[in-house]
């Protein structure tokens, strides 16, 4: 007891801290880091671009790596983290869309931690990841009372999600400051509607002199949504919805910094490794049949999220290093656990990304030559048992800088074949032997599909989901 009394007058403790902060409904070029490979406006002048606002995570890629292409294996909420959390892509991990339960069977990152002797804390910002859904296996605390009622869902701001992390980490009787701590840390805001945002951020984000019927409510989502399919939306319209959703996004950068800066006075942070990624992306005003929202497509808009890490002391990393090709989500979990020393799970297919991080030219030859797979989750109408849930929906394969995407459940016949390039072009000089490759992938994968998973959900999830727009 004298000892730890000294040592808490120590100062921060020196204990080794991995962070991994999931940014839901964030495409990667909603950061500035990432506005190289830009997809949204490119039909507009740059100049009346907004611009976006995220100086902390931008400070993480420029001090550590930043993955220019990395791919969400689906478009929606609990299958991204059960990927992320892992290893696998969502058949592997065998959840099809949001209700869904992560199965007891299936091997997450949380209880490898635990088994290793590190505290797990985790701290949700919307109902769809509740405990019930299974991400809570292995944490010592598992946060997702959500009081905040949108629509039919419960959900909490980043700064929320924040003053709670660091309220968990403050009681000792629930996390000791000398055991090595492994945090997740889920921030919300992104999500429709965007009006969470603070009124003083969000008004030095949008042009004050619009007029139009865009202010971020739910309401007005619901219109760009009607207008766009009907062809009635103005390049104003566009304007003002991309810088409300950046102003939310900005939020979370702001959230961000407070959680980190947190962390610091409380730890050393000598030994620290944060992790920040998107769990996929939304649509805005492009595809314009299916816009701002997310779940029918793999596009790049909906696909394309952040990965983003940097880290000191035992989990150091090189600076300033951009990764150019793609990796997938199931790749954050078995390398957040080799850099942890964890034992490796051979039953993953997510890769180590260490050694392409410090150069190793074999490491990047298998990144280029792999084909990571997307799939999906709606609509619930193309769902055929005994095949797996999500077979008929649109899905894609990536590899060797291109995305070949098809449809079943559309009867969409040819594949479309696409560059791996800002605004997702389309390929017209790929050869027919890549585009085969890729279709042989999509085909391979259906083979090893797991089978129909029934879905069970009580009526407050089905009336959540429904909330979030996720059930048809």
């Amino acid at each position: 007891m004298v000892l730890a009394l000294v040592c808490a007058a120590c100062g921060p403790s020196p204990a080794p801290v991995v962070v991994l902060v999931s940014w839901d409904t964030t495409r990667a070029d909603a950061l500035g880091c990432y506005a190289d490979v830009a997809h949204w406006g490119l039909d507009l002048r740059a100049a009346r671009h907004p611009s976006p606002r995220t100086p902390r995570v931008d400070a993480l890629a420029a001090s550590g790596v930043r993955h220019q292409w990395a791919i969400a294996h689906a478009p929606t909420t609990l299958a991204s983290h059960a990927s992320m959390m892992s290893g696998r892509d969502t058949r592997g991990a065998r959840v099809p869309r949001n209700g869904f339960p992560i199965e007891p069977d299936v091997p997450l990152l949380a209880p490898r931690f635990a088994a290793a002797g590190w505290q797990s804390v985790a701290v949700v910002g919307a109902s769809v990841l509740s405990r019930d859904m299974g991400l809570s296996r292995g944490f010592l605390v598992y946060d997702d009372h959500l009081t905040q009622k949108v629509r039919r869902r419960y959900e909490r701001s980043a700064d929320d999600v924040v003053d709670r992390t660091l309220a968990i980490v403050d009681r000792r009787s629930l996390v000791d400051h000398w055991t090595p701590l492994f945090l997740f840390v889920h921030f919300f805001d992104a999500h429709s509607p965007w009006d969470s945002s603070p009124a003083e951020l969000r008004s030095t984000m949008v042009d004050p002199s619009y007029a139009g019927a865009v202010d971020g409510s739910s309401d007005s989502v619901d219109w760009l949504v009607k207008a766009t399919r009907a062809g009635r939306v103005g390049s104003d319209d566009r304007i003002r919805a991309r810088a409300l959703y950046l102003a939310e996004v900005a939020s979370m950068d702001a959230a961000l910094g407070r959680l980190l800066d947190g962390l610091e006075q409380r730890f050393a942070m000598e030994d620290a490794l944060v992790v920040v990624v998107g769990d996929h992306g939304e649509a805005l005003d492009l595809p314009a049949s299916r816009p701002y929202g997310h779940g029918f497509d793999v596009d790049l808009v909906a696909s394309h999220v952040p990965f983003v890490a940097s880290g000191s002391g035992r989990f150091a990393v090189p600076a300033g290093v951009v990764v150019d090709r793609p990796v997938g989500l199931m790749d954050v979990a078995p390398t957040i656990a080799a850099m942890a020393g964890l034992p490796v799970d051979p039953s993953a297919s997510g890769l180590d990304l260490q050694p392409v991080w410090r150069g190793d030219a074999d490491a990047a030859a298998i990144l280029e030559e792999r084909v990571l797979l997307a799939e999906a989750t709606k609509p619930t109408q193309a769902e055929a048992a005994p095949d797996w849930n999500n077979r008929y929906k649109e899905r894609g394969a990536f590899g060797r800088r291109l995305l070949v995407t098809e449809s079943p459940w559309e009867d969409r016949t040819p594949p479309s074949a696409f560059e791996l390039a800002p605004g997702q072009p389309e390929a017209s000089d790929a050869s027919r032997s890549s585009v085969e490759r890729l279709e042989g992938a999509l085909r391979t994968w259906d083979a090893g599909a797991p089978d129909y998973r029934d879905p069970e959900m009580t009526s407050e999830t089905k009336a959540a989901l429904r909330g979030l727009g996720y059930l048809d």
